[in-house]
């Protein structure tokens, strides 16, 4: 197994996962970063990845955490070439506030 950048970013990226919705990167034999990605196709449908608590706040709230569920599909993303440098990751979490 070999470090790499984009592993990295992957990492980093299943870290937020498990924050914003509430469960472990894998369950069940379920990896929770393939789970999102099936059920993020429509954005419409985000607030039911996003933990229950966090889907019951306020619509501001809720619009920054989407902000940040855009950021970790991005890390985890299949193409290991379309995932963004960690710099780029920084900068995307600090426009997000």
């Amino acid at each position: 197994m070999r470090v790499t950048m984009a592993g990295n970013v992957y990492s980093f990226g299943v870290v937020l996962l498990e924050l914003l919705t509430g469960k472990p990167a894998v369950s069940e034999g379920t990896e929770l970063a393939k789970w999102v990605l099936r059920n993020s196709t429509q954005q419409d449908r985000w607030d039911g990845i996003l933990d229950f608590n966090i889907s019951r706040t306020s619509p501001a709230v809720r619009s920054h955490m989407h902000a940040v569920l855009k950021i970790a599909l991005s890390c985890v993303s299949v193409s290991t070439e379309a995932r963004p440098k960690m710099k780029s990751v920084l900068r995307m979490i600090l426009n997000a506030r």
